[in-house]
């Protein structure tokens, strides 16, 4: 029986995985289960035994990441640190998550408004907790004058939108790696805020 359960695990996350190539590469909108199915190489009533939509998947696949980026960056809003390190060690975190995570972060930055209700909703307050840390930390900052007297919503969707695209270009094997580009962006993006 668990070997049963093992096999039906292993099997989905399969499925999840070509789902997410699938809906990263082609969007979800005009991805159909044909086209799952044919990227697995099975019949596509294969995939109702395990899903029984496309948006349970595209539900699936977001509610991991959130949970995941969520885990990695959050516990950093606590830390005792200078508040310009938090940030830092943040933006830098988040940066390793979008690169770990390259077909799921279509997802997670645009995929997900796909999703109908109730899930839409509750996809949306879950990007809001992650945005909010961002927040949190850049009024600390503020407040104690180490960054500059800047609009924080505005600072927050510009900060963490110069780093969601990395998705669309970044290659392991590319010119720069990264270490190089966490550097480039901390100097570009947390050199602007300071005082």
């Amino acid at each position: 029986m668990d070997t049963e359960i093992g096999l039906f695990t292993a099997r989905k996350q399969e499925i999840l995985d070509a789902a997410k190539k699938l809906y990263s590469r082609k969007g979800y909108a005009a991805s159909s289960m044909r086209d799952l199915a044919k990227s697995l190489g099975i019949k596509p009533a294969s995939l109702y035994s395990h899903y029984q939509s496309k948006e349970e998947m595209l539900w699936e696949i977001a509610i991991r990441c959130t949970k995941e980026f969520h885990g990695y960056i959050l516990p950093m809003v606590q830390e005792d640190r200078p508040v310009i390190d938090r940030l830092d060690r943040m933006l830098r975190g988040h940066l390793r998550m979008v690169i770990k995570n390259q077909d799921a972060s279509a997802i997670f930055f645009h995929e997900w408004q796909h999703l109908e209700e109730p899930r839409r909703s509750a996809f949306a307050k879950q990007r809001e907790i992650y945005e909010q840390a961002f927040i949190d930390v850049l009024n600390e900052g503020k407040q104690k004058g180490v960054f500059r007297d800047v609009h924080i919503r505005f600072s927050m969707f510009t900060l963490l939108s110069a780093i969601n695209w990395v998705y669309r270009w970044y290659k392991p094997d590319g010119k720069m790696s990264i270490e190089e580009i966490e550097e480039e962006f901390s100097k570009l993006l947390i050199r602007g805020l300071k005082v």
